[in-house]
């Protein structure tokens, strides 16, 4: 072997090495869990969940291995694919080295055990395991909610049939939300019992969710009391703004109402604002690259531009990070304006009032909002459009 060769050799095991003792390592025992049943490790970007690494169940066990790009501690999850799992995932948070156990002797994944020196991980499961009894029974609901949802899609299922599916999918639903209610308020006693960190402010924001969506009101007093002792960074967090928009909610815009306008950017940093495109109509599209309907809206999507870029002009408006924003831009090929707030879901999306994807908001060349209306199938946008505008001659 020549000198060059062994100098190669050695700098090769070197970065192995190196990369062994920086990569996240994940052992598995799930004995509860069939042979061959996909594990997926998914890091958490903004909104999104991105599958980075995945192995499969062999002997009850497996083996996640990741190399992450930086040394700080981020979020991830692990999800698994099979029947009789629960729509959830296993929340984890893991830096360059970290080494992590997990078990399970069932399917109930957000509630596995997790061995981890990561502190936020351990902050994380004194709210879990301080309630697994109560996320226990959530999860087996979310399991019988997906059989009885499968059951009711089925295309020989009568009427009657559905009907009746229908009534035990919302006493499920109910079941699901005094668990949920009983969690939620335990979580809050646990809060007032220690100082606020990054941690504990994901839990808030979860209580305070469950005012906005449930409607669980007698939180209100105690989140708000909270809200007001916290820090500036702590308000300005993530987290922070998210909680403020429950206790605080901004004023929506209405149809027959001007359109609310701010600054927005593209991918290479240009400011526009909406007022940039009055004159013709504007179709804003809210969407996010891990929402499904948004990525079978976008064929129609360049067919209405292309069609009618000369009386509408289309604004897409993304709630996801700019590396996910990036990313989804890429595979979707975008030709309409294609711009963010960086706010995500925080700042123009509150202002329209968006509480799921795809969203469309159509405002009339004079800049006042004509509709606002949620969710895709095939025709519906160019159906809506005709509906709206009366371009019908330029669509087919």
């Amino acid at each position: 072997m020549t000198l060059s060769a062994i100098t190669t050799a050695t700098l090769s095991l070197f970065l192995n090495i190196a990369n062994a003792q920086d990569s996240i390592i994940i052992n598995g025992n799930i004995p509860g869990v069939e042979e061959g049943t996909r594990i997926f490790f998914m890091k958490k970007e903004g909104n999104v969940g991105t599958t980075v690494a995945k192995d499969s169940v062999v002997n009850g066990r497996f083996r996640i291995s990741y190399l992450p790009g930086t040394k700080e501690t981020e979020q991830y999850s692990i999800m698994a694919d099979g029947k009789g799992f629960p729509s959830m995932s296993l929340k984890l948070w893991a830096s360059a080295g970290s080494s992590i156990a997990v078990e399970g002797n069932n399917k109930l994944i957000y509630t596995w055990s997790v061995k981890s020196n990561v502190p936020e991980q351990k902050e994380w499961l004194y709210f879990v395991n301080s309630n697994k009894q109560h996320w226990d029974a959530y999860q087996q609901l979310s399991v019988q909610r997906s059989e009885l949802i499968n059951d009711y899609r089925k295309s020989d299922a009568t009427k009657a049939e559905k009907t009746s599916l229908k009534a035990k999918i919302d006493s499920v639903d109910n079941l699901s939300d005094k668990i949920e209610y009983t969690i939620r308020k335990n979580n809050l006693d646990l809060l007032e019992k220690d100082k606020m960190t990054p941690t504990r402010m994901e839990v808030l924001s979860g209580i305070a969710s469950a005012i906005k969506w449930n409607k669980a009101e007698t939180f209100r007093p105690a989140v708000t009391k909270i809200y007001s002792q916290l820090s500036s960074d702590f308000k300005n967090s993530v987290e922070g703004q998210e909680i403020a928009l429950v206790l605080y909610p901004p004023a929506i815009v209405k149809p027959g109402e001007p359109m609310f306008d701010t600054l927005l950017k593209d991918l290479d940093g240009n400011s526009y604002h909406l007022a940039d495109f009055k004159g013709k109509y504007i179709l804003l599209d809210f969407w996010s690259f891990g929402c499904g309907p948004c990525h079978a809206s976008v064929p129609e999507m360049k067919e209405l531009h292309e069609k009618l870029k000369d009386s509408l002009t289309i604004v897409g408006l993304s709630s996801d990070n700019k590396k996910m924003w990036r990313q989804a831009t890429d595979l979707f090929k975008m030709t309409w304006k294609n711009l963010s707030d960086g706010n995500e879901n925080r700042g123009i999306y509150a202002r329209y009032g968006v509480e799921g994807i795809p969203n469309y908001v159509l405002i009339a060349p004079d800049g006042i909002v004509k509709a606002s209306w949620t969710g895709y199938g095939t025709g519906s946008l160019k159906s809506k459009v005709k509906e709206l505008t009366g371009l019908s001659a330029s669509i087919q």
